[in-house]
């Protein structure tokens, strides 16, 4: 058996009325909460307080599970059921959409999950933690008073930065990538610039908390605050937009995440 909570993050959109009628004829166990609008770490810890069951799964809004998801992180727990033993299951753009080469090319090399980076390994480290598709045992979260850091406003680094509290705490998070969730949300390279700049403000808020967080060492960050300012930004995005559905270009698109991620860390730095 298994329940299904939603978590509203104070949508403004109808999504409680829908959730409500569906509530009441939904063929498995169906829980709807609703809290106002405070980012998805609080949204996430309002599910661990409410979840009945001894296994978390946690995905996004965004992700279709199929149809042995639930079966391959259960029996991954069930050989492996030690309270701190987690389990990450692959995510790869949904079927039904239009892959385009830049979409491609940010789950193949790019800034995206870096599933890629793991390949056949089983153990894998906390950094790969990531909350559209991994479980773990909710009394291990519990009895460690482990919860997501509300400081975080957006989905991004709130999920490592609880990943790096577990792993102190003795967590092992293994990688089956036969649980597989579909990632159904079409990317743009303009969508993908401005999520790189709240990842920028997330990161930074991450470099507070962790000791151990590196930044990209400072000849890098120089060479690239002279060469990537906001006059020559313009003509690489503009070649990145035209190429985005036509060719990867692997440095292209490097450099131009990296010129918004480090525009959202500087933004920060301002407040």
């Amino acid at each position: 058996m298994y329940e299904v909570l939603v978590v509203d993050d104070g949508s403004t959109d109808g999504t409680e009325e829908v959730m409500r009628k569906f509530a009441a004829s939904a063929p498995v166990k169906f829980r709807y909460c609703r809290q106002e609008h405070k980012g998805p770490a609080a949204a996430r810890n309002v599910g661990i307080r409410n979840a009945r069951g001894k296994i978390i799964l946690f995905i996004g809004d965004d992700i279709i599970a199929t149809p042995n998801l639930l079966e391959e992180h259960l029996k991954w727990h069930a050989q492996y059921p030690e309270d701190n033993v987690a389990v990450l299951g692959y995510v790869t753009w949904s079927p039904e959409i239009e892959v385009t080469p830049f979409m491609y090319w940010l789950e193949n090399g790019g800034p995206q999950f870096k599933f890629y980076q793991i390949a056949d390994q089983i153990k894998v480290n906390c950094e790969y933690f990531v909350t559209s598709n991994v479980s773990l045992k909710r009394r291990f979260l519990l009895k460690n008073g482990a919860f997501f850091d509300e400081d975080f406003p957006y989905a991004s680094y709130e999920d490592v930065e609880l990943a790096y509290r577990l792993d102190k705490l003795g967590m092992k998070l293994l990688y089956n990538k036969n649980a597989i969730g579909y990632h159904s949300h079409y990317m743009s390279l303009d969508d993908a610039c401005r999520r790189m700049e709240k990842v920028g403000e997330s990161m930074k808020i991450y470099a507070r908390k962790v000791p151990t967080a590196r930044e990209p060492e400072l000849w890098k960050r120089i060479l690239r605050r002279v060469f990537l300012n906001d006059l020559t930004i313009e003509p690489l995005k503009k070649l990145a937009s035209y190429c985005e559905n036509k060719y990867v270009l692997h440095r292209f698109y490097y450099e131009l995440m990296f010129y918004y991620l480090y525009k959202g860390v500087f933004q920060d730095n301002q407040k």
